[in-house]
C-alpha cells in the first residue's frame, strides 16, 4: 500500500467513534453498560419513526429511491427553500465526504479550528487538500482568525455550531462577520448537527432560510442523529445552493440511503413534539449534571447540545479507562489534542446517576 496508496493518505488516521456497548461488554465481561460517549437521544426514536420503520422492512427487497425525493421536499417545505437546495445522505458525514470530494484537490485549502469536528480536517486531507487549522478562543471558533486566514487557494470554511467536541456556538453576528469577509467562490460549511439544542438562545444564528437565501456560498448541514434519535438509520442532509447540489448530486452513491431510513426519518420530522420533549429533557438533565459534576470538581463548558465538555483532575485518557472499567463509557479526546479533557454526553436521570456513581469510584483512585 506505500506504493499503491494516494500519498495524502500517508498522514490520515481513521476516525475513532465512541465505543460500542457490545464491544465493552465482551472486552470486560460485564452485563451492564452505560455509554455516553456518542451524544445518542437517551429518550431512543421518535414513535413516529420507529411506527414507520416497522412498516417499512416488509419492502426491504426493494432499492430505495435514490435522491430520497420525499424526504427532500419535505426538508424543503420545513425550511422554506427549494427541492433543488437539498441533498440528504447517509448522515451529515456523507455530505461533508460530497462537498470534499466535489471541491478539493492538493492544490485547495480548508480552513477549520484546531477543536473542531475532526471530520472536515479528516475527509479535506483525504484529497490532499492543504487544512489550516486556527487557535479557538475560550473553547470556541475564532471566526474573525477564520476569516483572516482565507488565502486565494482556501475553497471551504468548515465551523460546526454548535461544536463537536466543545459544545459552544457562535453568535448570529459573527457568522454574518465571517460570510462578508469571505471571497464569493469560498464557501462557509456550517454544521449545525446540534442546532435543535441551542436555537432557543436569542443570538444564535438563523442560518435557515434567511442566511442560505442571503448568502449562495453558504451551506448547513443538519442531522437525523441528535434530537430525532435516529443514529443508527444514518440520515442526515445539507441546504445550499441548487447550482452546487446538483454538482453534488452527479458523484452521490445511487441509492445512498437506506429505503427505511428515508421513511422514518420523513415520520420523524413530522414528529415535532418527539423534539421539543427531547430539548427540554436534555436541558433539565444537563443543568442537574453540571451541578453534580461541578460538585466532584469537574469543570465543564457552557454547552448549547446534548454533551458536556469537562476538564478532568487527570488525563482524560486514564479517566475514560477508569470508568469503561465501571461500566461508563464516556469519550476520552486525545485525537483533539484535548488531552485533559473528556465528553459526556447527557442521559437518562437513571443514566447520568450510574456515570456519578461510577466517577466517584474513578475519582477515588487517586485521592
Amino acid at each position: 500500500m506505500e506504493t499503491l496508496g494516494r500519498p495524502c493518505l500517508r498522514t490520515v488516521e481513521a476516525y475513532r467513534p465512541g465505543k460500542p456497548i457490545a464491544e465493552v461488554q465482551r472486552e470486560l465481561g460485564l452485563r451492564k453498560v452505560v455509554k455516553l460517549a456518542s451524544n445518542e437521544n437517551f429518550l431512543g426514536a421518535s414513535p413516529r419513526a420507529l411506527a414507520e420503520l416497522r412498516r417499512a422492512v416488509k419492502d426491504s427487497h426493494l432499492y430505495p429511491e435514490g435522491a430520497s425525493p420525499l424526504l427532500r421536499r419535505a426538508l424543503a417545505a420545513a425550511h422554506g427553500v427549494s427541492e433543488g437546495q437539498v441533498i440528504v445522505g447517509n448522515g451529515s458525514d456523507e455530505v461533508i465526504r460530497l462537498l470534499c470530494e466535489a471541491l478539493l484537490g492538493p492544490e485547495d485549502e480548508v480552513v477549520c479550528s484546531r477543536h473542531g469536528f475532526i471530520r472536515f480536517k479528516q475527509q479535506a486531507m483525504l484529497m490532499g487538500a492543504g487544512v489550516v487549522e486556527t487557535p479557538m478562543r475560550g473553547h470556541t471558533h475564532d471566526l474573525a482568525a477564520m476569516a483572516r486566514a482565507v488565502t486565494k487557494r482556501t475553497k471551504l470554511v468548515f465551523v460546526a455550531s454548535p461544536n463537536n467536541p466543545t459544545g459552544t456556538y457562535n453568535t448570529r453576528s459573527e457568522v454574518d462577520a465571517l460570510l462578508a469577509a469571505l471571497p464569493s467562490q469560498c464557501l462557509l460549511i456550517l454544521d449545525e448537527a446540534y442546532a435543535h439544542y441551542a436555537e432557543a438562545r436569542p443570538d444564535y444564528p438563523r442560518s435557515l432560510p434567511g442566511l442560505v437565501r442571503q448568502r449562495p456560498n453558504l451551506v448547513v448541514l443538519r442531522t437525523f442523529s441528535k434530537a430525532y434519535g435516529l443514529a443508527g438509520l444514518r440520515v442526515g442532509y445539507g441546504v445550499g445552493d441548487a447550482g452546487l447540489v446538483a454538482w453534488l448530486d452527479r458523484i452521490r452513491m445511487p441509492f445512498n440511503v437506506a429505503l427505511a431510513s428515508q421513511r422514518a426519518a420523513l415520520a420523524g420530522l413530522a414528529d415535532a413534539a418527539f423534539v421539543r420533549r427531547s430539548v427540554a429533557l436534555t436541558a433539565k438533565n444537563r443543568a442537574a449534571l453540571v451541578r453534580a459534576l461541578s460538585a466532584l470538581g469537574l469543570k465543564t463548558e457552557e454547552s448549547a447540545t446534548n454533551f458536556l465538555f469537562c476538564e478532568a483532575p487527570l488525563p482524560g485518557r486514564e479517566l475514560f479507562e477508569r470508568l469503561l472499567k465501571r461500566g461508563v463509557i464516556v469519550r476520552s479526546l486525545d485525537e483533539y489534542g484535548l488531552t485533559r479533557h473528556v465528553r459526556i454526553s447527557v442521559g437518562s436521570a437513571s443514566q447520568n446517576r450510574a456515570l456519578l456513581f461510577a466517577l466517584r469510584g474513578a475519582l477515588g483512585e487517586t485521592r
